[in-house]
C-alpha cells in the first residue's frame, strides 16, 4: 500500500487549475478561506506532552486529510454552482421587495387617490342642490339654521359623507364611511367612523379613524392643522361645520380618546358635539396616535349651500 505523504497534497495553484474557469472569482474567494492559517492551527490542538508521539503523527495525518477534503469541496464545481444559485435567489428576492415597496408607496397610492376622489366628487354632485345660492357677504355665512339634525346611521362600510379641510388645499376632498375595517374603509383612503361613537349632530364624540400615509395619504398633513381650522362634513342633508380645538399625541393603548367624552369628564360641555380624528404617528410608523379634536360650530342645510370657506372645493 502506498503511503500518503503531506507532500502529495495539492498546492493552491494545482487546486486552482482543476476548478472551472468560469467560476474563477468565486474560487479565488473560497481559496483564500480554504488555505487560511486557521487550518494549520487545527492540527496543533493536541499538545506534545499530552499525546504519545505515534498517536500525534496519526492524528496529524488525519487532520491534514480532513483539511484537504474540505479544500477540495470548497473548490468543487458543485459548491461554486450552489453559491451562484444562492446569490441569484437573494438578488431576485431583493428585486421583488423593491417592486412591492414601489407599488405600495407610489402606484397603489395614486390608484386609491383617484378612486377615492371619484367617489367624493360623485357624492358632491348628488348632495349639492342645483339651486344652491352663492354667498355674497360675510353675513350670509353666519345665518343660524337651528340645531343640526342627527345623521341616521348607515350600514357597515357604506359611504355617508365627504370631508373638506381648507388648510390642506382647495382640492382636499375625502370620503367618510361607516366602520374602521381595513379593506372596507381605511385601505380605500376613507375616513372611517368608529361604530360605537356618536353620530354627526349628536351630543358627544363623533370619532373617525384614517390612515396618515399610504393608501392615498388621506391625512398625511395632519400636523399642519391649527386651532380654529375648519373641517366640514358634507352629507346628503347638509353641512356639519367643526373647528379644530386642539391636537395631542397618545399611545395606541389609550382608546379613551374615542369615548363619548374624549379626554375625561373635566372637558365635557353639556350638549357639545365633538369630532375626534385618530391617525398614526410617525408618518411611516404606528408607535403613537395623533389625535385631532374639533368642536361643532355650525350647520347648514343642503339648500343653503356650503360654507363660504369651501365653496370652491365643493364640486357640483
Amino acid at each position: 500500500m502506498t503511503e500518503h505523504h503531506p507532500d502529495d497534497e495539492p498546492t493552491p495553484d494545482e487546486a486552482r487549475s482543476k476548478a472551472p474557469a468560469g467560476d474563477a472569482a468565486i474560487e479565488a474567494a473560497v481559496e483564500s478561506i480554504a488555505f487560511h492559517p486557521v487550518f494549520d492551527v487545527i492540527a496543533e490542538t493536541v499538545s506534545a506532552d499530552e499525546t504519545p508521539a505515534g498517536d500525534k503523527a496519526t492524528k496529524s495525518k488525519k487532520e491534514r486529510r480532513a483539511g484537504a477534503t474540505l479544500r477540495t469541496f470548497l473548490l468543487s464545481r458543485g459548491f461554486s454552482r450552489g453559491l451562484g444559485v444562492v446569490g441569484e435567489t437573494l438578488i431576485t428576492l431583493g428585486v421583488m421587495v423593491m417592486l412591492f415597496l414601489g407599488w405600495q408607496l407610489w402606484i397603489n397610492d395614486v390608484i386609491i387617490t383617484n378612486e377615492s376622489a371619484a367617489v367624493a366628487e360623485e357624492n358632491a354632485t348628488k348632495w349639492t342642490s342645483s339651486t344652491t345660492p352663492t354667498s355674497t357677504s360675510s353675513e350670509a355665512a353666519v345665518i343660524d339654521f337651528g340645531p343640526a339634525p342627527v345623521m341616521s346611521k348607515v350600514a357597515n362600510t357604506k359611504v355617508f359623507g365627504n370631508v373638506y379641510i381648507p388648510r390642506f388645499g382647495d382640492d382636499y376632498i375625502k370620503v367618510a364611511a361607516e366602520g374602521v375595517e381595513a379593506e372596507g374603509t381605511l385601505n380605500r383612503g376613507y375616513f372611517g367612523r368608529y361604530p360605537d361613537s356618536q353620530l354627526p349632530g349628536e351630543a358627544g364624540n363623533f370619532a373617525l379613524a384614517v390612515h396618515r400615509s399610504g393608501y392615498g395619504d388621506p391625512f398625511q398633513s395632519a400636523p399642519m392643522l391649527r386651532t380654529g381650522d375648519l373641517i366640514v362634513l358634507q352629507t346628503a342633508s347638509g353641512y356639519y361645520e367643526y373647528r379644530v380645538r386642539n391636537t395631542e399625541y397618545v399611545m395606541p393603548s389609550q382608546v379613551e380618546v374615542v369615548n363619548a367624552v374624549p379626554g375625561g369628564a373635566n372637558t365635557a360641555v353639556v350638549g357639545q358635539s365633538v369630532m375626534t380624528i385618530t391617525t398614526c404617528n410617525p408618518e411611516l410608523g404606528n408607535a403613537e396616535r395623533l389625535i385631532t379634536y374639533a368642536v361643532m360650530v355650525g350647520w347648514r342645510p343642503k339648500d343653503a349651500g356650503p360654507p363660504k370657506e369651501i365653496e370652491s372645493m365643493v364640486k357640483a
